[in-house]
């Protein structure tokens, strides 16, 4: 087997492959506007097809006062708690599921997302109703169509 190395042109710098922009979307769900409930699903954001989500999170802007104990799940339609599991909407950031293999959560851990198929990223009230305010938010990058009609731009040699 061969080693190849890919270099620019003579005398010009590697050309840049093709990129768009990876972009990171953010949103308020205020629960004391909405009348909750344990079972609830919020869908926060709408993903299109071919987008990788790198991370998504909560960050707890009010704690919920209503005395109940009411928790928060974030994932979407194919695993509910993808992103967070049933975490107690307390001030400040929740708990973000880490890659899979991360020692700190095991081997069935995910913390990010390729969707193939439109989908949408939800928040669901895994238990109890809650009238906390939280910004989910997500890092998200458009894979779509990258690079398919992209002349080669660089020598292998």
């Amino acid at each position: 087997m061969g080693t190849l190395t890919v270099s620019g042109n003579t005398g010009t710098p590697v050309a840049l492959p093709v990129g768009k922009n990876v972009r990171s979307v953010t949103q308020i769900v205020d629960f004391s506007k909405i009348t909750n409930a344990t079972g609830d699903i919020i869908q926060v954001f709408e993903v299109p097809a071919n987008t990788l989500c790198m991370y998504a999170g909560l960050d707890v802007l009010t704690a919920d006062g209503a005395g109940n104990s009411g928790t928060l799940s974030l994932g979407d339609g194919a695993d509910v708690d993808a992103f967070v599991t049933a975490s107690t909407p307390t001030a400040g950031m929740e708990v973000t599921r880490a890659q899979a293999g991360d020692s700190s959560l095991g081997t069935t851990s995910i913390g990010y997302r390729y969707y193939a198929a439109a989908d949408t990223i939800d928040l669901v009230i895994a238990t109890g109703a809650i009238n906390a305010r939280v910004r989910v938010f997500a890092i998200l990058a458009d894979c779509d169509g990258e690079g398919d009609a992209e002349a080669m731009k660089v020598s292998i040699s």
